[in-house]
């Protein structure tokens, strides 16, 4: 601690570290005081550094800071396809503008612009949550801030996941074989794990457990999980077996023909034979198909949630779709009444009040 004894009876030597020099004062009092006088002068200082600190314009931000932040937390896929492309749209309307002077006003004008250019009301949304990520970020680091609140556009509704059959699939991993034997035996990982494709060309041999028929997912240099937590897969016997055959690296799964990872995912491979199976979808329908057939076997949407690697089932609510008895289920999932012997003159008296008797008119 850099609270020594002074020279002199009674007194201390605070030396702090700050501005590139050892800052130095004498305190008189206990080693207990000095140490009191050392936090309350940390403070004195932390907070001028911050106040002298001026707003950065919102373009020189994000390239000075947000971006190099972002390349290191982010997989290298969600930064070139996603960030750059939000950024770059951000920048146009609020780069010149400094951070401190992006107000409430300035979020509706841009919901107004990108709704006359024909945008939809889900990427507005995501653009502007990616505006909130990179204030947040600033303020966070000490730069002066602002944080308006930011309304999201109301949007159509979740929409259906698109879902391949047992045969669409038979067909599917058919067309992918005449490509390669390796892109057949990717797709079979993908539709029996509902593993995301980031996460299967980042794939190695050491997540694989055979014993325990498990793959364990980590977060590593080539694999960023979305809430940053490990997690374990199932692994089916279809998938064991795909897995059991002549590995073509050493350390990569589902290696390209030199045996090195795949950067990006074989969109063209893929694509040549989807469309050979007379199919429709993108890659992460191999992740909705599984979530189809999961739910089929178990209608346990908890589970799925915990299967797929889902922070919370509300993501998972996508496929609610596929359990179309779970209200009927429900229905007399609380039941509770009182005995026969019980419910009987209870019963009988409102027959009596439902029903009551005709009267008949005497005759005369």
């Amino acid at each position: 601690m850099p609270n020594y004894r002074g020279r002199r009876a009674g007194t201390r030597r605070v030396v702090i570290w700050a501005r590139g020099k050892a800052l130095e004062w004498i305190v008189e009092g206990t080693k207990k005081e000095g140490d009191a006088f050392e936090a309350r002068k940390r403070l004195e200082l932390e907070a001028s550094k911050l106040s002298t600190r001026t707003a950065p314009t919102f373009s020189d931000f994000c390239e000075h800071h947000f971006k190099p932040y972002a390349q290191t937390n982010l997989s290298a896929s969600t930064w070139r396809n996603v960030y750059v492309y939000q950024l770059a749209t951000l920048r146009e309307f609020f780069g010149a503008k400094k951070l401190t002077d992006i107000g409430v006003e300035d979020v509706e004008q841009y919901k107004r612009l990108r709704l006359r250019a024909d945008v939809g009301a889900s990427s507005i949304n995501n653009e502007l949550k990616r505006l909130d990520s990179v204030l947040k970020y600033a303020a966070e680091s000490g730069y002066p801030a602002a944080r308006p609140p930011i309304r999201k556009l109301p949007t159509r509704g979740t929409s259906r996941a698109r879902v391949w059959t047992v045969e669409e699939l038979a067909n599917l991993f058919t067309e992918a074989r005449k490509e390669s034997i390796n892109l057949m035996r990717l797709f079979v990982f993908l539709a029996n794990t509902g593993c995301r494709k980031g996460e299967a060309l980042a794939c190695e041999w050491s997540w694989i457990d055979f014993d325990a028929q498990m793959i364990r997912i980590p977060a590593n240099d080539y694999w960023r999980p979305k809430n940053g937590k490990p997690r374990e897969v199932l692994m089916s016997d279809a998938c064991r077996a795909v897995l059991s055959g002549a590995r073509e690296s050493e350390r990569w799964v589902f290696p390209q023909k030199s045996g090195g990872r795949y950067k990006v995912f074989p969109k063209g491979l893929f694509l040549r034979a989807r469309d050979r199976a007379g199919l429709e979808g993108g890659a992460h329908t191999f992740r909705h198909t599984f979530a189809s057939h999961f739910l089929q076997a178990v209608p346990d949407m908890f589970l799925l949630a915990q299967v797929l690697g889902h922070g919370h089932t509300q993501v998972t609510e996508l496929y609610s779709h596929l359990l179309p008895d779970h209200l009927a289920r429900a229905r007399n999932a609380v039941n509770l009444r009182p005995s026969l012997q019980t419910m009987a003159p209870a019963m009988a008296a409102g027959a009596k009040t439902r029903n009551p008797p005709k009267k008949t008119k005497k005759r005369p």
